[in-house]
């Protein structure tokens, strides 16, 4: 638990440091999405060893346009998505190339947290390799940015693999 502390506390330190940073990238928004929801994991054995879903939730942040020729209108944010259920858990930190306006598409790479029961009963709490995609549809509301989502997280370890439906906010 104290490590996954540390590990939130570094990511919201982050976060903060960068935001600054870009803040003149975001013309007058923040960049900042957040969405909670229900994690569902791929594999069966984690899901008789836990329940069939868990909860997640996750934070996005937008860092620049991207301005290849070949992917116009997209963008690079950064995420971290958390989702657990008893001794499991993902914790995937990732750079993410999103395109679209109110139907996106996103995928990414970066290094997951991940935490599992192995077949003997140990604990296995390692980092390693995390990918990701989702699609995403954004309501057109001016007062209350919302969207709704479906991400798939990836990982080396297919134990804390899974598909997450998500509803978020952009700030």
């Amino acid at each position: 638990m104290k490590k996954l502390l540390t590990i939130s506390a570094f990511a919201a330190v982050f976060a903060c440091a960068t935001m600054s940073a870009f803040a003149d990238d975001l013309a007058g928004q923040s960049g900042v999405s957040v969405r909670v929801g229900g994690f569902y994991p791929t594999q069966t054995a984690t899901r008789d060893a836990t329940t069939s879903t868990w909860f997640s939730a996750g934070v996005d942040y937008k860092l620049k346009d991207a301005k290849l020729p070949l992917l116009q209108g997209g963008s690079v944010s950064l995420s971290v998505d958390y989702a657990s259920n008893g001794n499991f858990r993902n914790l995937p930190v990732m750079v993410n190339y999103t395109v679209g306006k109110q139907i996106y598409y996103s995928v990414g790479v970066g290094a997951g947290f991940t935490r599992f029961v192995e077949d003997g009963g140990g604990q296995n709490d390692m980092v390693r390799f995390a990918y990701g995609a989702a699609i995403g549809y954004n309501f057109n509301n001016a007062e209350l940015p919302a969207f709704l989502e479906v991400r798939y997280l990836g990982n080396q370890q297919p134990r804390v693999a899974g598909i997450g439906v998500y509803v978020g906010v952009r700030f």
